[in-house]
């Protein structure tokens, strides 16, 4: 079973999907009677995102954002389809979301800050014990819609941007859905917040707390943990890899 190689035993342990509490299943989620030889790197187990990697041969599926919630119930459905599509074609799940996104090497928020040239100074925002948001630092002052420019030529995303003149030192960073940190980020010392999911109530409360805002899209702000996840792979281990783009605007 895929579940018991090395790989996955390496890859738990690397990522501490033991020890971070989420409202997903890190690990995996899916299981194959059958050996790795390639392997198939995505942010999203979707529907169009699995036929391809059966498509292509894959033996395992490594995505960000699994397919197992706390609101799936019964494998009834979607759901029923989406695994049937695993079991049918013996082809694994393997899924690290939060533990991808804390990481502290090939984490999400990490990787963001170092693409706009911000190094980390602390994190914020406890999440069942463990704290989800980054905290970095420019060593000079930058322009917000500048780094905004940045990020969109380094994600070739689109960016929505509130308050883009200001110049900031210090910012929040929590990739994906983190609008909800907006307020908390100001309270930590923010000059910047930058997420990725585009908030109707997190622009609301940037313009209450007068905090500049970015949000660059959910899915845009998640490539960047899973893809260098899919490099660790490449160069450790002899297995054929490919990367699955389901690229979305959101």
């Amino acid at each position: 079973m895929i579940s018991k190689s090395e790989l996955v035993k390496d890859l738990n342990d690397y990522l501490n999907v033991d020890q971070i509490e989420d409202d997903t299943h890190n690990g995996i989620q899916v299981d194959a009677d059958s050996s790795i030889q390639k392997i198939a790197f995505a942010v999203d187990a979707r529907r169009d995102v699995i036929e391809e990697a059966v498509d292509r041969g894959a033996d395992l599926l490594v995505t960000h954002h699994g397919m197992i919630w706390e609101g799936v119930k019964s494998i009834t459905g979607k759901f029923y389809k989406l695994i049937s599509l695993f079991l049918k074609n013996d082809m694994a799940l393997y899924v690290s979301h939060l533990p991808l996104d804390v990481h502290e090497e090939i984490g999400n928020n990490l990787l963001l800050a170092k693409a706009i040239g911000a190094e980390p100074v602390d994190t914020f925002f406890d999440y069942n014990g463990t704290e989800v948001c980054l905290m970095a630092e420019f060593r000079e002052e930058k322009i917000v819609s500048e780094i905004a420019e940045v990020l969109s030529k380094k994600l070739e995303a689109e960016t929505t941007v509130y308050l883009g003149e200001k110049k900031v030192k210090k910012v929040g960073i929590m990739t994906g859905k983190g609008g909800s940190a907006v307020s908390l980020a100001k309270e930590e010392g923010a000059d910047l917040f930058i997420t990725g999911e585009r908030s109707y109530m997190a622009y609301n409360e940037s313009i209450d707390m007068e905090l500049p805002l970015i949000m660059e899209g959910h899915y845009a702000t998640e490539i960047l943990g899973i893809q260098a996840l899919m490099e660790k792979v490449e160069k450790e281990y002899d297995f054929e890899c490919f990367w699955i783009d389901g690229r979305s605007d959101l």
